[in-house]
């Protein structure tokens, strides 16, 4: 049975993330949780009975959160025995510090359980919070928050209203067939058996308007 897998949080020089920087930070106790924020931006247009309409304008910022512990009172087992100093150093390194060759901060990523996210640090906070006699911190909380990288490629497939790489909830209109809808989300019929099991339909035609049918990623190769 293997150890306890740590987070570490990898620094690359290219948003295509083949490149790393030759920097990476091991965290000293993984985070009891993090938090992810996902957006949509609209426009408050008005609608023509007046009120508010909120016209979709694309996707807004991602945003993962997330603070843990950095202990350099030597109580943690296994944890080395660098300063504390020299381990913010190094998370700075990590995840702020200008590139010099690509001449802006890098991109990261982080690997850790069902966790895969990819993107620029956004807000790095510090918290000092144990100290030695003589005043030398020795304990810090860090709050760290990165802001979502989405390549062209996945932007443009979120920007079209069918796509069949991602999911789709689509309210049934009068007239609506399962072959003809599975033709508009994956550009093709040949999903309606798949679609029809998992939202427990009977039948391909006749259903009923407003019914919600779910149209999860399929392969389409």
């Amino acid at each position: 049975m293997g150890g306890l897998k740590k987070m570490e949080i990898v620094a690359y020089k290219d948003n295509t993330f083949s490149q790393t920087t030759g920097n990476k930070f091991t965290l000293m106790v993984n985070p009891s949780k993090f938090s992810q924020k996902k957006t949509i931006r609209y426009s408050a247009d008005e609608a023509l009975d007046g009120g508010n309409n909120p016209a979709y304008k694309g996707y807004g910022d991602g945003k993962l959160n997330f603070e843990f512990m950095l202990d350099a009172t030597g109580a943690i087992a296994g944890a080395g025995d660098k300063d504390l100093p020299d381990l913010l150093k190094e998370l700075e390194k990590t995840v702020y510090s200008y590139v010099g060759d690509v001449h802006e901060p890098p991109y990261i990523k982080i690997i850790w359980g069902t966790l895969d996210y990819q993107g620029r640090a956004g807000n790095l906070e510090v918290e000092y919070t144990f100290f030695s006699p003589e005043g030398k911190p020795l304990r810090a909380n860090v709050k760290l928050e990165l802001l979502q990288y989405i390549d062209k490629k996945t932007q443009e497939k979120l920007k079209k209203k069918s796509s069949p790489d991602l999911s789709h909830l689509i309210t049934v209109k009068a007239g609506d067939t399962l072959p003809t809808l599975c033709q508009e989300v994956y550009g093709s019929t040949a999903y309606c058996a798949e679609v029809a099991r998992i939202n427990g339909l009977t039948g391909l035609r006749n259903i009923a308007p407003g019914t919600e049918l779910f149209f999860p990623p399929l392969s389409t190769n």
